[in-house]
């Protein structure tokens, strides 16, 4: 068999990480400078796909095998250790820096990156309404380097069953000349896998492209392209003008995508053959090793040192970026980014001389044991600490407070005549701001509310039982009226009330079609007319109902008339529009006014972050109350009989402020909802409008 001769260095590869760690970590710092730096992720996949590969085949032809476990302690003992370093230091920088808030997410993530499925993590939380909004972590860019171990995993394991597999199947067609050797078997099996994934890649960026971005079988045809080109010029590259032209033309589609494709780029279906091809282009050519040649630049002195540590130039700079301004207590402006990133080049030098390289050469990981043992001990070590991490986010609070029977709780700290001293309430809130931020990924009510897509009425009975109840109450609206579902269960155990919740994802009840900003399509709108339509018919013919209660985030959309619905004003007038609809079926209508608006901040955050100053989290009247609060607006003017309009401002706000915290019990889960205990607290003064 063929003894290959040992594979030449390549300076012009170091060149290529180089750029594709400056892409993303440039992106990630200036993402408004470079806005499709994160093709450098790209970069770095073709390059694996490549170096493995040559490797493997190398291997094959010396051997006609693959060593499994030696190939995988190799792996440890290059990526696990400045990996569990960076995740050591950024799980004691969250307990240190980073809200309350945000460690139990943070704990999941780490976790995840230790076990090297973080990019299914965040492809699950893509998909989950709940999570959509989850604050960055600073292990989230661990998965580009979950995807890259699973394919460590997975792809020697497919080259041994392709070599298998296929020289049977060619054997029994009777083929078997057009695939006798190991290289023709790989090329063939490698482009029919990297194909399929191609595929697969460019329709599921189609249909959930948040998704796409994360999971591997997209990413899997990138790791084939290097494969492909390491396989067929395994003895050359192509050298002279063209390949001078076929580098530059490379360099070319790597810096015009970083420098033109957005967040709107639907990627990486087939916008990203463009970086994966440019790479490709530079792997398959030498070059000239004169300044006229992209080798020459890729191979210089900077080019060099920027590839040599852009490994740990890629584990730091995220949660450097991430913690720095919990650390200032503001955000990060040009010359600290600057700072930053001087910070992480020094801090990514020291990793490479001080923990990469002694421990992928030295004897403390000289054997497979010893590499698997250190992988092991890692891994454990993270869960621990991440599950630490995550008790600790929860301790001292169970989500029950003493002083709820206080006239100080909650709302009864704005009112003069209770004499409360700070209306935000004194010492720390009770629940805490981690107990109440998992009411985002833990809804009170799972399965209760519609979905953002769909028509089908989801609907819950609470309160009491039917038969045994004085009445039946509805609660109609998008995800703001089922926040208030808490008050009005305190209500339904009070008067003896069924409930049944007709409520879905930003889906007001309205006769106007509302449009959210955010959507690319009006798919979402005509569901949301279509559910409206079939509540209402639901509500005029469901004797047993006497009372709707009904809520909106009015300000949370723009409206416009719908299809065969004439309206003056289709913001408010589509709100009265439903409740006259309401009003004739026989039924009493109680509409909640818009809740204050906040500074957009997740507010348990805010307030984890500022503890000793909750005050930083409050927003002005004027912020809190903009024009267009269309279902404010229409209940303050709508008049009947059987029509009672609760009016929110008072129980939120003073004359000069409206507050994320009162009474000690903070007001809202995220930046718009109220909180569980909030609602519940409100639950007097709701009773004393409807009563």
């Amino acid at each position: 068999m063929q003894r290959p001769a040992q594979a030449p260095f390549r300076t012009e590869i170091q060149g290529l990480r180089a750029i594709a760690v400056a892409a993303v970590v440039l992106y990630h710092f200036w993402p408004n400078r470079l806005s499709g730096g994160y093709v450098g992720v790209d970069i770095f996949f073709v390059i694996s796909g490549y170096l493995i590969t040559s490797h493997m085949y190398r291997e094959i032809l010396r051997t006609s095998s693959i060593g499994l476990l030696k190939f995988w302690a190799r792996r440890v003992r290059r990526l696990l250790p400045a990996s569990f370093l960076v995740l050591f230091a950024s799980l004691l920088a969250a307990f240190l820096w980073v809200p309350s808030t945000v460690w139990e997410v943070t704990a999941r993530q780490l976790a995840a990156s230790a076990f090297y499925v973080q990019n299914w993590v965040l492809a699950g939380d893509s998909v989950d309404y709940s999570a959509q909004h989850n604050d960055a972590t600073v292990a989230q860019h661990y998965w580009s380097l979950s995807v890259e171990e699973q394919f460590y995993v997975f792809w020697p394991l497919l080259v041994l069953g392709l070599l298998y597999i296929l020289p049977k199947f060619a054997r029994s067609k009777g083929t078997s000349s057009t695939v006798s050797s190991p290289r023709s078997i790989l090329i063939l099996g490698l482009a029919v896998v990297g194909t399929a994934s191609l595929a697969y890649s460019i329709a599921v960026t189609a249909l959930a492209p948040s998704m796409a971005y994360f999971v591997s079988p997209a990413r899997v045809w990138e790791f084939a392209a290097g494969a492909l080109v390491a396989l067929v010029f395994v003895d050359r590259t192509l050298d002279g003008w063209v390949a001078t032209v076929l580098g530059w033309a490379g360099i070319g589609l790597i810096v015009g995508s970083a420098l033109t494709f957005t967040a709107e780029t639907p990627f990486p279906g087939w916008t990203a053959i463009v970086p994966v091809g440019g790479t490709a282009l530079i792997l398959m050519v030498a070059g000239t090793a004169t300044p006229a040649g992209a080798r020459w630049w890729l191979s210089s002195k900077s080019m060099q040192f920027v590839g040599g540590i852009s490994y740990s130039l890629y584990l730091w700079h995220w949660p450097i970026l991430i913690v720095a301004p919990y650390v200032m207590g503001r955000p990060a402006g040009l010359l600290d980014k600057c700072l930053l990133l001087g910070l992480v080049v020094l801090l990514s030098w020291l990793t490479k001389i001080t923990v990469e390289d002694p421990l992928r050469t030295g004897r403390f990981l000289s054997t497979n044991l010893r590499a698997y043992s250190f992988a092991a001990s890692g891994m454990a070590i993270v869960l621990g600490l991440a599950v630490a991490l995550t008790s600790f986010a929860f301790a001292g609070s169970d989500g029950k407070t003493a002083q709820v029977n206080s006239p100080c709780y909650g709302p009864g700290a704005l009112n003069p005549a209770n004499n409360c001293g700070p209306v935000t309430g004194a010492g720390v809130p009770d629940p805490a701001p981690a107990v109440v931020a998992r009411q985002n990924k833990e809804p009170l009510y799972k399965g209760c509310q519609g979905d953002l897509s769909g028509t089908d009425l989801v609907s819950c009975d609470l309160g009491v039982e039917e038969r045994q109840a004085t009445a039946t109450v509805a609660l109609v609206g998008d995800s703001h009226a089922t926040a208030w579902l808490p008050a009005i269960e305190v209500l339904a155990q009070r008067h003896k009330w069924h409930i049944r919740t007709y409520t879905k994802a930003s889906c007001p009840l309205t006769a106007a079609l509302r449009v959210l900003p955010s959507e690319a399509t009006d798919r979402n709108q005509s569901d949301c007319s279509s559910w409206g339509k079939k509540v209402e018919e639901k509500l005029a013919t469901d004797t047993k109902i006497t009372t709707v209660f009904t809520a909106a985030y009015s300000t949370a959309y723009t409206y416009k008339p719908a299809p065969g619905v004439e309206l003056r004003d289709p913001a408010e007038d589509g709100f009265t529009t439903a409740w006259k609809g309401l009003l004739s079926s026989g039924k009493r209508v109680v509409a909640f006014d818009d809740v204050p608006r906040t500074n957009g901040q997740y507010v348990p955050t805010c307030l984890a972050a500022n503890s000793r100053d909750p005050l930083a989290c409050a927003t002005t009247v004027d912020q809190a109350f903009p024009k267009g609060t269309a279902i404010t607006h229409a209940a303050s003017t709508f008049k009947s009989p059987r029509f009672t309009h609760i009016p929110l401002r008072s129980e939120f706000c003073d004359a000069k402020l409206c507050y994320p915290q009162l009474g000690a019990v903070i007001v809202y889960r995220d930046y718009s909802h109220i909180s569980a205990e909030y609602s519940r607290a409100l639950a007097p003064f709701v009773d004393g409008r409807v009563s």
